[in-house]
Order: C-alpha cells, then sequence, then structure tokens
C-alpha cells in the first residue's frame, strides 16, 4: 500500500495542497447552500403568506354570502402557481366553503395563523377577520418538496463547477509551492554539481530565503570562501572577475524581474481602468431595468382581470352599465400600449447590457492572451463603433445634460480589433464628459467626427467643450501615472495610446488651452500593419 510519507516531495506538497483546498471548499459550500436551502424556503413561505392575504382580503365578502362558486372562483386564481397543490375556504366550524386539490384532513377547530410542515407539503393558514371576529379560514397547501429538489441540482451543479475550477487553481497553486520549496534546493544541488566537474569554487549558491535553509547556504557559501582562499594569490585576479560577472549578472536579473513587475502591473492597471469604464455603463443599465420594472403596470393589469373576473356572469352588462365596465376596454388599450412600450424600452436596455458584458469578457480574455502577437481581427465600420462607443456613455452623458453631435463622412470598411478600438473610443467619450462636469461650461456638448485623411487613413475624432489640456500637458497625458484630475490615475489615456500603437495608428490631443475644451483624435489605418519578422 502506498503511503505519503513514501511519496516523492513533488508529489507530497501536491497532494496536501490539494487536499486542503478541496476540504475547505467542500465546508463552505456546504455551509452556503445549506444557508441558501433555508432562505430560499423563508422566501417560498413569504411567497404563500402573501397569497394567502391576498385571498383573504376577498375572501371575508365571499364567507358572509356563503357562495360556494363565487369561492371556488377566488380561489382557482392559485392555480397558475404550480408548486400550488391545493387551497380551501373553510368556516370556523371546520365546514369548507370551497377547495381544490390536495388540501389534507380540514380542521374542526380554528387553527393559529403561520406557517405549518406537513409531510413535504407548507401549509399557509390565514384567518379571515369581519368587525375583529374571525369568520373563516384560507389553507394554501404548497409543495415545497418540488422546488427543493429542483434547487438541490442546481446547487449540485454549481458545486461541480466550483469544486472543478477551485481544483485546476490548487493544481496551479501546488505547482508553484513547489518551485518555492525545490528551487532552492535544485539551486544547491546545481551549486554543487559544477564545483564537482569543474573545480571552480568562486560558485556560490543562491540564497532566496532566511530560513534553515538559507542557514545552510550561508554555512556552505562561507566554507566555498574558505576553500577559495586557499587557492592563493595566483587565482586572486581571476576569482575577482568571476565574482564581478555574478554580481552583474544578478542585477541584471533583478532588473529583468522589475521590469516584467511592472509591466504586470500596467496590464492589470488597464484591465481594472477598461473594466471599470464598462461596468459603470452595466450599472446604469442594470439600474434602469431594475427602475422599469419596480414601476411596471403589471399590478393594474391584474387588478382589471380580477374585475373582469368578479362580474364573469354580467360581463356584458357590467361593461355597458357599470361606470368601470365602461371604461375598461380603453383603459386595457392604454395599459397594453404602455406595457408593449415597456417591452422595447427594456429589450434594448437588455441589449446594451449584454454588449457591455461581451466586452468585458473579451477585454479579460485579451489580457489573458496578451503574449500572442495580436487580438482577433475583423471587417468593422468606423460608424457602427463609434455608435457603440456612444451607447456605453450615453445614459451618463444625458444624465449630466451633455448634447452630442455627430459629423461622420461616408469612409470605407476597414479591418481592426473591433474591441479594442472601441476600448480607446470609449475611454476618450468618457474623458470628454468628465472634462466638461470639471469645467461646467455653458454649452455642454460633445461632437464626434469620422473622416478619411489625406494619407488615407481613417480619423476618429472626440471633441469636448471642457476644462481644455495646457500646451505643455498635450503630450504628458498619454504618460503612465499622469492625470490633471482630481481623483484621476493616469492609466486610461497611456492604455488607449499603447492600444492606438499596436493597432498601426496613434492617439493624440489638441486644444487652445485651459477653459477651451479640447478635441482627442485617433487615426488607424484601414488594415493592421503587417507582423515584424522574426530576428
Amino acid at each position: 500500500m502506498l503511503r505519503l510519507r513514501d511519496l516523492p516531495i513533488q508529489r507530497k506538497l501536491r497532494v496536501v495542497v490539494l487536499a486542503t483546498c478541496t476540504v475547505a471548499l467542500i465546508v463552505a459550500c456546504g455551509v452556503l447552500f445549506g444557508l441558501q436551502f433555508l432562505l430560499s424556503r423563508n422566501d417560498y413561505s413569504r411567497d404563500l403568506t402573501a397569497a394567502a392575504r391576498l385571498i383573504g382580503h376577498y375572501a371575508s365578502a365571499v364567507l358572509a354570502t356563503g357562495n360556494a362558486e363565487d369561492a371556488s372562483s377566488l380561489i382557482a386564481s392559485l392555480k397558475t402557481k404550480p408548486t400550488v397543490v391545493g387551497a380551501a375556504i373553510v368556516f370556523p366550524d371546520g365546514w369548507v366553503l370551497a377547495s381544490f386539490g390536495d388540501t389534507g384532513q380540514p380542521p374542526h377547530v380554528e387553527r393559529a395563523a403561520g406557517i405549518t410542515q406537513e409531510g413535504s407539503h407548507l401549509v399557509c393558514v390565514y384567518p379571515v377577520f369581519e368587525s375583529k371576529r374571525r369568520v373563516g379560514t384560507v389553507l394554501i397547501h404548497g409543495d415545497y418538496r418540488t422546488q427543493a429538489t429542483q434547487l438541490l441540482r442546481i446547487y449540485a451543479g454549481l458545486l461541480v463547477i466550483v469544486l472543478t475550477i477551485s481544483f485546476l487553481v490548487a493544481v496551479l497553486v501546488s505547482w508553484r509551492l513547489e518551485r518555492v520549496i525545490l528551487d532552492p534546493i535544485e539551486n544547491l544541488a546545481d551549486a554543487v554539481h559544477r564545483i564537482a566537474a569543474e573545480h571552480d569554487y568562486t560558485v556560490r549558491a543562491q540564497k532566496r530565503v532566511d530560513d534553515e535553509f538559507g542557514s545552510f547556504i550561508d554555512s556552505f557559501n562561507l566554507m566555498l570562501d574558505r576553500i577559495q582562499q586557499r587557492e592563493g594569490a595566483l587565482r586572486h585576479e581571476i576569482a575577482e572577475r568571476h565574482k564581478a560577472e555574478r554580481e552583474l549578472q544578478a542585477l541584471h536579473l533583478q532588473l529583468l524581474a522589475a521590469s516584467r513587475a511592472a509591466g504586470m502591473a500596467e496590464v492589470a492597471t488597464g484591465v481594472l481602468h477598461n473594466v471599470g469604464n464598462v461596468l459603470n455603463s452595466v450599472n446604469v443599465s442594470a439600474s434602469l431595468i431594475s427602475e422599469k420594472l419596480r414601476h411596471s403596470k403589471t399590478g393594474n393589469l391584474a387588478r382589471a382581470a380580477q374585475l373582469l373576473r368578479d362580474n364573469s356572469n354580467r360581463v356584458e352588462a357590467f361593461l355597458r352599465d357599470d361606470p368601470r365596465g365602461s371604461m375598461l376596454p380603453s383603459y386595457l388599450a392604454e395599459v397594453g400600449e404602455h406595457l408593449e412600450g415597456e417591452r422595447t424600452s427594456t429589450l434594448g436596455e437588455l441589449e446594451l447590457l449584454t454588449k457591455n458584458i461581451e466586452h468585458i469578457k473579451d477585454i479579460v480574455a485579451r489580457q489573458q492572451n496578451f503574449a500572442r502577437a495580436s487580438g482577433l481581427v475583423e471587417t468593422v465600420r468606423a460608424q457602427e463603433l463609434m455608435e457603440d462607443a456612444l451607447r456605453l456613455n450615453f445614459d451618463s452623458l444625458a444624465r449630466h445634460g451633455i448634447k452630442v453631435v455627430r459629423r461622420f463622412e461616408e469612409v470605407p470598411a476597414a479591418t481592426w480589433d473591433k474591441h479594442q478600438v472601441l476600448q480607446i473610443l470609449v475611454n476618450i467619450i468618457r474623458n470628454a464628459k468628465q472634462a466638461i462636469d470639471a469645467a461646467n461650461p455653458p454649452e455642454r456638448r460633445v461632437m464626434l467626427g469620422i473622416k478619411r485623411t489625406e494619407t488615407g487613413t481613417i480619423a476618429l475624432s472626440v471633441t469636448d467643450t471642457g476644462m481644455g489640456i495646457a500646451a505643455e500637458n498635450l503630450t504628458r497625458i498619454f504618460a503612465h501615472g499622469f492625470t490633471t484630475r482630481s481623483g484621476g490615475h493616469g492609466y486610461g489615456l497611456n492604455t488607449a495610446a499603447i492600444a492606438a500603437r499596436e493597432l498601426g495608428g496613434s492617439l493624440h490631443a489638441e486644444s487652445e488651452g485651459p477653459g477651451k475644451g479640447a478635441i482627442f483624435i485617433l487615426e488607424l489605418p484601414l488594415a493592421p500593419p503587417a507582423p515584424a519578422a522574426a530576428s
């Protein structure tokens, strides 16, 4: 039987990391899903209570007349809820006025109001009062087991996905830990092999951590120092030269590491800035959809339907003679038009929201694959890209009272990295909005322009009436970390300028000075530049 202590050290480390991560994730997911089950049961109970309260509101009149047909019509609305398996309206003496489905055995005494568990059903008991006297009870049986089973399937699927992703992350982490722990040992072994093969006592083991192994490396290096001293004065000059070369190499490695870290940090800040720009539009679209749904008139339509149901046995007389009935057809037409408008508007916001999310996914995917020579290019029209960038900023511009003017010339289609160009345009349009907010000029206007230049490139411009740019800052604003805006980070324009160069074009700014607005011009060729030949 293979035991853990018999495994190689690499596998021991990997097994420990994977087991720890797996156990922690299973426990965390179990707690989370248990809490979610509890919350879903509470939500289901509140839904049953709300339905019982609505039925009870109209049941007092039905109980007073004892009309079983009206009572059946009243509770029939609950059949539209797939999880409601039965309902009843019961008099205080236990006599059932109306019921449908599985309601169990009706009580012969008054039951306390609330939610109780009966087998696989959740039973909602709602007392009906008339002049502070209980005249009956509304019972609703809900099949919670079906909903719980559906939730269990969903959570099980989520658990499998989370565990799979976490397993892959744990494998990556364990691999990284192997490098951190085993590299010093491999470094020491390499040093020993070199000394044994070449008799070169200038070699030193590289110390990476200040732990017991680091102290061992210090002692090993000290021993090499003493051996080297015994080599004598004849090899002193050679040893000094080797030492200088090693120091230079170590400094070069440190500079490479620092450069790589700075590059990775710049990529990360660029991703955060660009994703943050798009997320602002996502938040606006989500807020608008939420607001429209919150003020939707579907509730009024339900009340109109209830009015028709209440007068179902005299619909023609109700529509002809009753003042409410005579207004009902025109009211339903108005509500229908309003709901159709709501639907069209909401679909538009959802389409914009989908585009924003796709744009975020493309930004993240591009940064994950930044080692590739270029992104995916496709044939696009400059007007469509400008309109897409405007839609991503339109709600913010409209909210701040900024007028948008378009001056688009007819230009040919171009082969570009669509999302990279869109990222640049979103950035400079948002900067224009911020410049106008900061200056608060009498004329709040952004002008978008597209034209063909004399050199054959396509120029996409964004002109604002904002705070303007000082002459000495016209080029500095594209430097990494430089900003003139309070609270700014200086990442957006720097990232946009780099992206423009990668596309074979350029991004520059023009301004007559502070307070006189500015124009940002993105010039791009009709096709991407050919990749440089490998040397």
